[in-house]
């Protein structure tokens, strides 16, 4: 039983949290550059996120029983409803959002039993039940350790159910000049005295979901296509007729494929550009959420990556070139972390 070899390792490794610590390292390695950009006292709760996260997203990849799967998925939601339960009894408690938590698990859980997009609206909607809900939920965890003399409340923080809105974007938004190091794309301290609220930080959050959600989904294309599974949105692909038994046999010779990888990196750019402009004529991003941020790093970089390729290589997720990982990825997280930048 799972549960039975994840005690055991827990053990072998000394505490929950090394298994965490371990489990990151060896799934998400790119998340953990960005550990130590986080205050001591809340690098616990990131890695245990993440490591949560990660949980959740490779129940897909052990298990293809439908209702062996949903054991996993139920087996998360009491755990995380029990544990809420006797937290609720401590006098002094910092409480992150069981809200976000369940909500992770519900989503995942739906993509694990149909795992395919029909339109732009589809992935939006799972990037704010995934993606976004972690974003908020280190929101919640960097609030409670602030030494802000008028902290927020963390029950207060990151919501999630104010920016559920259409999809604004439609695919057209590709800017071949794309420069993601020119001073006018990247964001900064900035020179206004306008304070960003806890409204901006969840708003730009939300689209800095996005761009990470359709990063990874292109990433794993040819992952999943060898299970037969298409994630590119049926929307995007019927534009320019991709065929899913093409892409099965097919692979990087699909046709349309390039062009609709282009237009999904289009519109995570132009995710990333709203985000940004989330922080026009303020202060800029506040210290304690400044590493947040710095999940999109890694996200950004793969899409610069993917989209600079020289010659017909450009826009093709199959290049073993683009699904190496990038030895440059923890300076670029240091520099961004540095400079205040995402």
């Amino acid at each position: 039983m799972r549960v039975a070899r994840t005690l055991l390792q827990q053990r072998q490794h000394g505490s929950p949290l090394a298994y965490a610590t371990q489990l990151v390292r060896k799934t998400d390695l790119d998340s953990l550059w960005s550990v130590l950009a986080y205050p001591q006292s809340v690098r616990p709760a990131y890695l245990c996120l993440r490591a949560f996260n990660v949980e959740l997203a490779t129940i897909d990849d052990q298990v293809s029983n439908p209702i062996v799967g949903r054991m996993r998925y139920q087996w998360w939601r009491d755990t995380i409803k029990q544990t809420f339960e006797l937290l609720h009894s401590l006098p002094q408690f910092d409480q992150l959002s069981a809200y976000h938590l369940l909500r992770i698990i519900n989503a995942r859980e739906q993509h694990f039993l149909n795992p395919h997009f029909h339109s732009l609206q589809d992935l939006a909607e799972y990037s704010a039940s995934t993606q976004s809900s972690l974003l908020y939920l280190l929101l919640q965890a960097t609030a409670t350790s602030t030494s802000s003399p008028h902290p927020s409340s963390p029950g207060a923080l990151s919501t999630g159910k104010r920016h559920e809105k259409l999809f604004e974007h439609v695919g057209h938004e590709h800017d071949h000049d794309h420069d993601p190091t020119s001073s006018s794309a990247r964001t900064s301290s900035g020179t206004s005295t306008k304070q960003v609220d806890d409204l901006t930080l969840d708003h730009a959050a939300s689209h800095i979901a996005v761009t990470n959600t359709i990063a990874t989904l292109l990433r794993s294309i040819p992952h999943h296509a060898q299970k037969r599974i298409n994630v590119i949105p049926t929307e995007i692909a019927s534009r320019y007729d991709v065929k899913e038994e093409a892409l099965f046999r097919q692979g990087p010779s699909t046709p349309g494929l390039t062009e609709a990888v282009a237009t999904m990196v289009g519109i995570a750019y132009a995710e990333l550009r709203t985000a940004r402009s989330c922080f026009n004529d303020t202060t800029g991003i506040p210290k304690r959420a400044r590493p947040v941020f710095l999940s999109l790093t890694p996200a950004r970089s793969w899409l610069d990556r993917l989209a600079k390729e020289d010659g017909d290589k450009a826009f093709e997720v199959f290049n073993p070139r683009v699904l190496r990982t990038d030895w440059k990825l923890p300076v670029q997280i240091w520099r961004d972390s540095r400079r205040a930048l995402f």
